[in-house]
Order: C-alpha cells, then structure tokens, then sequence
C-alpha cells in the first residue's frame, strides 16, 4: 500500500473512530422509532386496527427525522401513533444536531486535518513530472523564490511551520498550482513527505531565518538524497563550516552579498550594472551606472550588517565612522562614537554635514526611517542606504527619502535565482571582479550593443550528447564548430543571435569573453547573456534542428602592384 492511500485511512479511521458515539446514538434513535411505529396500533378506513410494516415504519422516520414531512402514511395516524411520532420527531432531530456538531469538530480537529493535508500534498507531489524544488521557509524570500520560479514555468513545492504563510501560498499570485506543507522543515519526516526521495526532485532551498534549521536541513537532504542540490541561507558567519560540513553546495549571506555590491558599485560600476540586469527580476531592463561616492561613511548601528559593510568599506580605503550605542568607553574614539543614531546631535558628532554617505543599519524600521529623515535634513547631498527588515514597510521606504535601500529577503532570492538560473554567473562574476572598470565598461558597451536596454537574461549551454546533441555528433564525427557557428539564425544569412557570450569553462580553464572564433570541444559549457527569444533560437538549433551553416569567406581581391596590408 502507497503512503497518500494509507494516510486517507488513517484520515477515515480518526473520522469514523470521533464519529463512533455520535452514529450509535443515530441509529439507536432511529431503531427505537422504527420499533415503536411497528408496535403503536392506528386504525384503518375500515375501522379496523393496524399497525405499520417494517417498510413504511422506516420510510415515515426517514422523511421525518430529515423534516421532508410528506404526512402520515398509508392512513390517518391514530392519536397514539401521533403521540409517537411526536417522542420521535425530537429524539431524531436532537440526534441528528448531535451527530452534525461531532461532525463538524472532527472536520476542525487538527489531527485530522494535519493527516487529510499531507495526504493531500503528497498525492500532488506524486503527480509532478517534471525537476522541481523545495523550498523550506515562505517568508520574504521564499516568497519571492516561489513566483520567479512559477513565471518561469519551474514547478515547486512549499514548506512552512507558519500555518499563515501555508495559506498564503494558495492567494499569492502564482502562475500554477503550489503544493504547500505546513510542517518542520527540519524534521526528515517532513521533508520526505514534500518530495524529497522522489526521483523529480532538483534541488533544496534551505530560506527559513534560523540558521540551525538551514543547516539540519542540508544535512537531511545530503543523507537523504545525495545528488540532489542544496542550497543554504546563512545569517552568521559561524554558521557557514557548520552548513558546509553539512553538504550545502551553496551558502549564501544576504549581509556579505548586499555589502559586495556596494563595493562593486564603488569599484567597478559597469560590473554593477551587469550584475544588476543578470541578477534581478525578469521584466527589469539595464540602469545605468550607480554613482556611489567615496568620502567619509557614516554607519548607524552595532548589528552584524553594519560590520559586514564596513569590512568591505575599509578595503577599499574609504574613511568610515561608526555610531554604536552598545560600545565600551575605551573604544570610543574619532571614528568610533556611542550614542543614539536617530539623535541629530549624534549625528552632527559624526559630521553628518560633511559626510558623503550614511548607512541606516540598525534592526528596526523606524529607527532606520527616522535616520534617514535626520541625516537628510543636516545635508541634502548626502547618500543615504537604508535597511529594511520587514516587506510590509516597502511603501513607507519608497517614500522615504533614501537611495539605495536593502531588504534582506530580496537579496536573498536575487542570489539563489541567480545560482538556480544559471550557475555560471557566479563563477563569471568571481573572475571579472578582479578585472579593471575599463574592462567592465567595454563589456557593457558591447551588451548593450547586442541586447541593447531589454530585459537581458543569462543560460548555459553544455556542450554534451543531452545538452547539445546536434554539436555533440558533429564534433564526434570530427567536424569543428565554433562559438559563432552556435549563435547562427536560421535562414539569416549570417546574422548572429542577440546574445553574447561571457564565460567559456574547459575543465579547469576559465576564458572571460571568449572569441567567437573560438573552437568548441566536448564537455565545453559556455555562459551567455542575451535576450529569451535568443535563447529559444539557440535551443533549437542545439537539439531540436541542424545547425546553421558558416557564410563563405569574403575574399578581397588585391589589384596587381597595390600595396597588400
């Protein structure tokens, strides 16, 4: 017997074993009534007496106990026959009110429920095909998680200890049908239940706020199921060996992440932009460069995504001051001041005034809104960065006035779509870090000359017998195949598709904006960056169609005595 079919009988056995005392009473009613009709005399047309069959004794308390009330039947009742059917009326209809309310709490007994629910998600689990994901925690970058997923046609399966957020998930707007758990994560017997042995199952996100529950699930979904790929969110750096040791493939930290791009966005703002436009949301074009100044920083609060700021401020030289209202006398000094940050005298101490940049990082909303407010009535030119820490606050942060504001939650998601979508980016993103903001502005330049200011989107392409199969037998038949060769339109003559290729991974070599020229080889996997029609146009000419073929060279023909160059 499968598992759904065995827990819909637990579920009928709790119904059938809380409905036990109300269905004998019903029957006991009925019985008694059905008996009395068969005993209590009447009188016929004739004058003669009679008493009802067993077949008219049932049917009259049938109708009656249910108040159709189609009259006395076959004949007239007589008075004793009223008078019962009198007793009866009500012992049937208190019996029936009886049995309807055991009902009705049945229905609401959280067992019961719990049982018919997970019945019912795993019935659906086994109904999906196709890859999915779990994702455990539905807050806000579970949330997020889930409706980037479903616009991109991925199916996925929710957990949530919150019975709130469970429900959520049936009322957010989301492109299909979500199966939603509500349950611990961290519990093994939870996790197998949302799918995590079954054979479809492509990845486990780790997004709950409790980092030891992050990791137990890691752990669970290692041992569980080896080749699954999981992916953890972290809040404290001491949680990363732990989540590490566990078998997280991916660790990410909204803090490091956020304060990463900050200092991208000082050092290299053409590689913010790229970041941004392969990173976000789909539907959001390329911005233009950020202007991020450099000066002297002001970081309102002693949390930990204030000191993740300030490391990556610090190694890129700016000048930084600290206003903590936790620190010890001796460590107070010029860059380091106690005090309340939303009080305008601490933060004219702080030289607001002179300042070119202020960091609301406290862990409350309206502390970081009344900065805000404060440091931009001291100095209307400086560059405010506010923290946001619960999604229900957005609006009051539009209006606020700050420029640049971060919610952990979005970042979150920003990132595990980023590794989900193509996990290439992160290893493209690692190398061109260390590349100069000329580089960067070049490829830019040269992105927006192919895909111009259009939603760009990022895909790898594996150079394998399931991933290119129409590449794969050329190049096993010893034909070569360049990168330019990959990108032909159909019946273009010779145009290229709107993409642009941005990582070529050989085994352990990594080439950054490889030549189109550039020969391919078996086991290649190249990362590309265009527009979603490009994409398709790529996919069918890898798998699903011949691969266009190279124009004829152009060949320049030199007059006799000229000059060659």
């Amino acid at each position: 017997m499968n598992a759904p079919v065995q827990r819909t009988r637990h579920g009928i056995f709790i119904l059938l074993r809380r409905l036990r005392a109300p269905l004998l009473v019903l029957i006991s009613v009925y019985a008694v009534c059905v008996l009395g009709f068969t005993l209590v005399p009447g009188v016929n047309p004739d004058g003669e007496p009679w008493t009802m069959s067993f077949l008219h004794a049932f049917y009259f308390v049938s109708f009656m106990g249910t108040t159709i009330g189609l009259g006395e039947i076959p004949y007239p009742f007589s008075d004793a026959q009223r008078l019962w059917a009198t007793a009866s009326i009500y012992g049937t209809v208190v019996s029936w009110l009886y049995s309807i309310g055991s009902l009705f709490s049945v229905l609401q007994d959280p067992l019961f429920r719990r049982t018919m629910h997970e019945s019912g998600v795993e019935r659906a689990v086994r109904r999906i095909d196709v890859p999915f994901y779990l994702v455990c925690g539905y807050d806000d970058a579970g949330s997020r998680v889930a409706r980037e997923l479903s616009e991109d046609g991925t199916r996925i399966v929710v957990i949530d200890a919150a019975p709130n957020r469970v429900d959520t998930v049936e009322v957010d707007d989301l492109n299909m049908a979500v199966p939603a758990l509500c349950g611990d994560a961290s519990d093994p017997k939870t996790l197998v239940l949302a799918g995590l042995k079954n054979s479809h199952c492509a990845g486990v996100l780790a997004l709950t706020g409790e980092d030891h529950i992050n990791t137990k699930i890691a752990l669970t979904a290692r041992l569980l199921n080896p080749e699954v790929l999981v992916l953890c969110a972290a809040r404290n750096h001491a949680s990363h060996s732990r989540m590490a040791a566990a078998g997280s493939d991916h660790i990410i930290n909204s803090f490091d992440t956020f304060a990463e791009r900050v200092a991208m966005s000082i050092r290299t703002p053409s590689l913010h932009v790229i970041y941004e436009s392969l990173t976000t949301q789909r539907g959001t074009p390329m911005s233009e460069a950020p202007q991020l100044p450099r000066g002297c920083w002001i970081l309102c609060g002693s949390g930990l995504f204030s000191r993740t700021l300030r490391r990556q401020l610090v190694r890129l030289q700016i000048e930084t001051v600290v206003i903590d209202p936790e620190l010890e006398e001796a460590d107070v000094d010029d860059t380091h001041i106690r005090g309340d940050p939303t009080d305008p005298a601490v933060l004219r101490a702080a030289g607001v005034d002179a300042a070119t940049a202020i960091v609301a990082g406290t862990d409350v909303d309206i502390d970081n809104l009344a900065i805000t407010l404060a440091a931009r009535s001291a100095n209307k030119k400086i560059f405010v960065v506010a923290r946001q820490t619960q999604r229900r606050n957005t609006s009051v942060f539009r209006a606020a006035p700050a420029d640049l504001v971060m919610l952990s939650g979005y970042v979150l998601a920003a990132e595990v779509l980023r590794v989900i979508r193509a996990p290439q980016l992160a290893t493209f993103l690692r190398r061109a870090r260390d590349e100069e903001e000329a580089w960067a502005a070049l490829l830019l330049k040269r992105m927006r000359k192919v895909i111009g200011n259009e939603v760009a989107e990022s895909w790898s392409v594996e150079i394998t017998p399931n991933g290119a199969p129409t590449v794969s037998h050329l190049l096993e038949a010893g034909t070569p195949v360049t990168l330019r060769q990959i990108m032909l339109r159909p019946d273009a003559g010779g145009a290229l598709v709107r993409a642009l290729p941005l990582l070529l991974q050989r085994g352990q070599e990594r080439e950054l904006r490889p030549d189109l020229d550039t020969a391919l080889r078996l086991g290649d996997r190249i990362l590309y960056c265009g527009l979603a029609r490009a994409r398709t146009t790529m996919r069918h000419s890898l798998v699903d169609y011949a691969l266009p073929s190279l124009p004829p060279p152009t060949v320049k023909v030199v007059e006799a005595n000229a000059p060659t160059t």
